[in-house]
């Protein structure tokens, strides 16, 4: 069996300078290993946790910012609610201030219109004393006239209505009738 043992150590090659150099190059690698640890793995391990710490960071001071812009539109919109309340107002104020300022524009038109009126009242009434003076005298004028000539020619009732006809036509037809 013995031999059985050698021969698979030379088919598979296993001699003693293989396993000499496999063990030699298993310490190399554990040692290459443990120096690339301390050198290489470690530094980017500790490159990447900086990273991952700078980044939560970030993400956290993103949250604080996101929160402090919520609160600051909440209170933006509030504030544009209560400008538009008081707009609101302000406008209702000046709607009722127009309404009784115009009901006050049309009272005193109103007044003036009616002192217009009684001023016109009174220039007719004036006008028509005036007219009516004016027809007095010329019936007076008129009356005179057919007394002085009736008297002039002593005449009878139908010379009387020939004279009186005269005068009205002297004076006008118009003026009696309008």
């Amino acid at each position: 069996m013995f031999l059985a043992g050698e021969s698979l150590f030379r088919i598979i090659g296993f001699d003693s300078q293989l396993i000499f150099d496999s063990i030699i190059t298993g310490i190399n690698v554990f040692i290459l290993f443990f120096a690339l640890s301390y050198f290489l793995f470690n530094p980017v391990q500790k490159v990447l946790k900086n990273r991952s710490d700078k980044i939560k960071n970030e993400i956290e001071n993103a949250k604080s910012q996101e929160a402090k812009a919520i609160s600051l539109r909440e209170e933006y919109e509030k504030k544009l609610a209560d400008t538009r309340v008081e707009v609101e107002n302000i406008m209702e104020d000046a709607r009722k201030n127009a309404k009784k300022m115009g009901e006050e524009i049309v009272a005193e038109a109103k007044a003036e219109a009616q002192n217009i009126i009684n001023r016109g009242n009174k220039e007719i009434e004036q006008e028509k004393a005036k007219a009516v003076d004016e027809l007095k005298n010329q019936v007076i004028g008129i009356s005179t006239l057919i007394a002085s000539k009736i008297i002039k020619e002593n005449v009878n009732a139908k010379s009387e209505d020939k004279l009186f006809e005269e005068a009205l036509s002297e004076i006008g037809a118009s003026s009696w009738q309008g």
